[in-house]
């Protein structure tokens, strides 16, 4: 049997979120002045196989955010608005540096990233763990 989801579904789609909705804003949370060292640390923590799994899991967001400049995948149409849906759902309201805490949660969580800090209230936890067993 095969599976269709990525091994990493959540935090890529949480990655590919931030990277449409907030730019180069979301990669200088993370300390990166560049997607590419971004996209590198992604692979070398092995939360993707290759960068091109980041670009494609950010072009699957474009659409959505039509203020970034890219078109991402348009010709999709809403074919992935359902995950677009969910993170808003959780994490919508989020400014740049709350929202990319959560992620960095996520990575420290599932990934032990020892060297990403992060701060999140309470709350941005407890929205955390709804979208783990989702």
């Amino acid at each position: 049997m095969t599976k269709n989801k990525h091994e990493h579904y959540e935090i890529l789609n949480l990655i590919g979120y931030g990277l449409s909705k907030f730019n180069d804003e979301f990669i200088a949370e993370f300390g990166f002045s560049t997607k590419n060292a971004f996209y590198d640390f992604c692979v070398e923590s092995r939360i993707a196989e290759t960068i091109g799994v980041i670009k494609n899991r950010m072009d699957l967001f474009d659409h959505f955010f039509p203020d970034n400049g890219r078109r991402g995948w348009w010709q999709k149409g809403d074919a992935y608005i359902h995950r677009k849906i969910l993170i808003d759902s959780l994490f919508g309201n989020e400014d740049v540096k709350n929202y990319a805490n959560i992620v960095k949660l996520y990575m420290k969580d599932s990934f032990d990233i020892k060297s990403i800090e992060f701060q999140t209230k309470p709350i941005i936890q407890t929205r955390f763990r709804k979208l783990q067993e989702t």
